[in-house]
């Protein structure tokens, strides 16, 4: 039986501040949000108003709310019934979950046996969520920033729609909830060290390297668990 976790426990957050005047930044509502999370400033069972998300962050809150529909089709919050607000259900264990769809996605790309030589160059996807963690004093696992290159390079091999989705709903959360101040405010410990980790990463790119697809899946599953939270399941987790 596993015991209680204690509820993570809400960082000092400064006191937020904007120029009226100040022009508004070219930056994702939903990854300002997600930026929110990682940091503590929302924890799981807390309610996110789309006027106030605005207001701190200098943001229509129309843009805001398209936002926070792209968010809760991640799965990472939830409708209050008639109240117009969302409520965080990110919890330690949803990157897990994150990690597994992506898992049936890039499952899908090997299946399809690309070429990686041929395959696109992932900078231009890598760039915006690499400018937030910069902006916002992020940073990731080595091993996580190189599945998530690795990943979002075959997922730019779909189509154009199902391209946008996996990286609004799957990528960009990953890419932020999987940062180091992430794991360490929200108490996550990954199951195995990040040696292992990286190692396991190593071989899925080797594997994609040479058309080995076939081993792809199964290395992503090794890598899902590897990366998963070093705790038992119970039965509320998220599939």
């Amino acid at each position: 039986m596993s015991a209680t976790l204690p509820r993570p426990t809400r960082p000092a957050q400064p006191h937020r501040t904007r120029d009226s005047h100040a022009p508004r930044p070219a930056v994702d509502p939903a990854g300002l949000m997600l930026v929110d999370i990682a940091t503590g400033r929302y924890l799981p069972g807390d309610e996110i108003d789309a006027q106030v998300v605005a207001r701190e962050h200098g943001l229509r809150p129309v843009d805001v709310r398209i936002a926070l529909y792209d968010l809760r089709r991640a799965g990472l919050v939830t409708g209050v019934p008639f109240s117009g607000t969302r409520v965080v259900v990110w919890h330690r264990r949803t990157n897990e979950a994150l990690m597994r769809r992506l898992g049936r996605v890039l499952a899908g790309v090997a299946a399809a046996s690309p070429v990686l030589e041929t395959l696109p160059e992932p900078a231009e996807t890598r760039l915006p969520a690499a400018d937030l963690l910069v902006r916002h004093g992020l940073a990731l696992p080595a091993d996580v920033e190189h599945f998530l290159d690795l990943a979002r390079t075959m997922v730019d091999t779909l189509p154009a729609d199902e391209r946008v989705r996996v990286h609004s709903e799957l990528l960009l959360p990953l890419t932020v909830l999987s940062t180091t101040t992430a794991l360490h405010v929200h108490g996550v410990v990954p199951a195995l060290p990040e040696g292992v980790r990286g190692a396991i990463v190593d071989l899925v790119e080797a594997a994609a390297h040479y058309g080995d697809w076939a081993d792809v899946p199964g290395l992503v599953a090794d890598y899902t668990v590897a990366l998963g939270v070093d705790e038992p399941r119970s039965p509320g987790d998220p599939a």
